[in-house]
């Protein structure tokens, strides 16, 4: 999980056109291989790079929420859709309910307006948030902050002194994959000697409504 924008010098800039590249230089971010045929930066191309990356070299079932086609709550209306939708947020929470382990990745280069919100929203619905006094619904070493070089995030810098999920950063492309092989690694270890439980959401009145 992460933002799926790429910052674009010309949003702030209007000699941004005399660049070299609009475009921060990044380790997962490529403006020759992730830039859509209308010119905006899909960072979702990256993380889906390294999903692939993760798939291959690791042999793990890698994906991103998009991955999955669910539409959304407007997308139903938009297209008289048959069927309730679910808002982005419900979509997030709900894959990284029945996940094994759940990564979010940031890097310069993404546009991160709204995305520390929505994971402080994913967290706090598995109760992480230090002050909650409910039970935790899904383990912190399930979960991790992956941050690329000279990232920086005011919201997303909180969430380990507010959610007690660990923070790493990463250099390179090949650096975050074997760290994040190290992260898999120990939940696979967590999971065999504490027996870790999947987490499932209840099922909402409109999820109800469906399966009838």
């Amino acid at each position: 999980m992460g933002p799926y924008t790429a910052f674009n010098a010309a949003y702030a800039y209007d000699d941004a056109d005399e660049l070299r590249s609009p475009y921060f230089g990044d380790p997962l971010f490529d403006p020759d291989e992730h830039v859509t045929d209308d010119g905006r930066g899909d960072i979702e191309r990256a993380l889906a790079d390294v999903c692939a990356d993760l798939r291959e070299e690791l042999g793990v079932r890698a994906f991103i929420a998009t991955d999955i086609d669910i539409p959304t709550k407007r997308q139903v209306e938009e297209t008289g859709l048959d069927e309730p939708g679910m808002t982005p947020l419900d979509q997030s929470v709900e894959l990284a309910a029945v996940s094994d382990a759940v990564m979010f990745v940031f890097t310069a280069a993404g546009l991160t307006t709204g995305v520390g919100s929505e994971v402080g929203a994913v967290l706090g619905e598995f109760n992480l948030r230090w002050k909650d006094p409910a039970d935790e619904r899904k383990p912190r070493p399930r979960l991790r902050l992956f941050c690329g070089p000279s990232f920086g995030s005011a919201s997303i810098d909180e969430i380990t002194p507010a959610y007690g999920v660990d923070r790493i950063e990463f250099e390179t492309r090949e650096d975050l994959l074997a760290k994040a092989q190290q992260f898999l690694v120990n939940v696979e270890r967590g999971a065999q000697r504490n027996g870790w439980p999947i987490y499932r959401p209840p099922v909402t009145a409109s999820e109800t409504d469906r399966k009838r």
